[in-house]
């Protein structure tokens, strides 16, 4: 096949990443020139000393800028020739950008003279940046995303700062930490080393914070699923991509959020066929949450082999209210602070209240207190917004909780 032939078949759009393969061997005669995407980024190893990437004055190198609140202004080369240097090796890389079928495509082009140390320099790089590293893996709109915002969160997060009954606290500690040192022992009885595990219960009593606490316990790769709808995607090919990178960075925790709103009818299939079908799922773990496991179907929510274990998060009962009100309590100024006796009135008027509503009872008291400090007292500030918030509570649109729970519900403190 001629060139020009080549060229009609891969189209004018489509063509673009073997034209630009074609133009670089022409331009770097006898050398390598290897393409690769996706886990590859040069300027990310550069930054961390991995190797120094210096861009060339020509061809023109497009920089473009960006700004981020706590960061301040940043600059990244989108199309341009880096002079690398590596070890004792001198290389080219070349990276582009363009719009391909209406959906914007990018490529690294590596080049050197030994395919050898071309393809170790890329394999290093690849493995570097496959690695979150004080980050985690977040995927939106069709792709992944570094996001140190969910990883400083999971970070603040702690198992002291929540209060769990019983044997709960050991249960989840020892459940997820085995698992992870188990790899042998499932190995040895042919048992496939995956895990399943799905928190359930009403909006605001723990589950997230003890899903952040979980995951940092852990200490392995954390990949976060944010939505799996994208522009130019189907969500099959999204939930394909989201468990194809889990299976290249296991062990690893991967998790829904709010499962019953990512999964529905039209991509549940090929989501229960990525958690136990023929793929290979060794060393993930899946962390899932749900509000609302009335709409998460039969076969995820009680078909074994997907999630294995379901911790239940109710609403709190009086003993639980009656510790987390004094809890706030010793944390308040003394001007603040309530009488015992109030303490024990505060606990018989908040049935019904989630954590999440006593935290806002709390804080939202504390500003009113502050400007009518010289008028009322705290104990008297918190019945009136107590009023109000029970008045939010009745036009709350979340479905009434289930009455049954396994767990005692946990709280946390701002």
């Amino acid at each position: 096949m001629q060139e020009e032939q080549i060229f009609e078949a891969y189209g004018p759009e489509s063509g673009t990443s073997y034209r630009l393969s074609l133009a670089l061997a022409s331009a770097f005669p006898g050398k390598a020139v290897v393409a690769i995407a996706e886990t590859f980024d040069l300027e990310t190893y550069a930054r961390a000393g991995g190797c120094t990437a210096t861009p060339r004055a020509t061809p023109h190198a497009q920089i473009e800028a960006g700004w981020r609140r706590n960061q301040g202004l940043w600059h990244s080369v989108v199309s341009g020739v880096f002079d690398v240097r590596w070890k004792e090796h001198d290389l080219v890389v070349a990276h582009a950008r363009w719009v391909e079928g209406y959906r914007p495509t990018t490529s690294w082009f590596v080049i050197g003279g030994d395919r050898a140390v071309v393809d170790d320099f890329t394999s290093a790089t690849c493995e570097f940046c496959n690695e979150p590293r004080e980050a985690v893996l977040a995927f939106r709109g069709g792709c992944w995303q570094r996001d140190g915002e969910i990883y400083k969160a999971i970070q603040a997060a702690s198992f002291e700062d929540l209060v769990l009954s019983g044997d709960m606290a050991r249960e989840i500690r020892d459940d997820f930490a085995s698992f992870l040192a188990a790899k042998a022992e499932y190995a040895k009885y042919q048992v496939p080393w995956k895990r399943g595990v799905l928190f359930v219960g009403p909006p605001g009593n723990g589950k997230t914070h003890c899903l952040r606490a979980t995951i940092k316990m852990l200490d392995v790769p954390c990949l976060y699923v944010q939505s799996l709808k994208s522009r130019y995607e189907t969500d099959d090919a999204n939930i394909a991509r989201v468990f194809d990178r889990a299976r290249e960075v296991t062990p690893c925790c991967l998790v829904f959020e709010d499962l019953d709103a990512l999964i529905t009818a039209d991509n549940r299939s090929l989501f229960l066929n990525q958690l136990d079908g023929f793929a290979n799922a060794s060393g993930m773990l899946t962390l899932a949450t749900t509000n609302h496991p009335e709409r998460l179907d039969p076969a995820i929510l009680d078909r074994p082999s997907r999630f294995d274990r379901k911790y239940h998060f109710a609403l709190p009962r009086a003993a639980e209210r009656g510790r987390y009100i004094t809890q706030w309590r010793e944390r308040l100024d003394p001007a603040m602070r309530i009488e015992d006796a109030q303490v024990e009135a505060l606990v018989a008027s908040t049935e019904g209240f989630s954590f999440a509503y006593l935290k806002e009872l709390f804080l939202s008291s504390m500003m009113r207190w502050i400007k009518t400090r010289e008028e009322c007292a705290m104990a008297t500030v918190l019945d009136s917004q107590l009023q109000t918030l029970r008045e939010q509570m009745k036009t709350d649109a979340s479905p009434t909780p289930q009455a049954a729970a396994t767990a005692e519900p946990l709280f946390d403190f701002p």
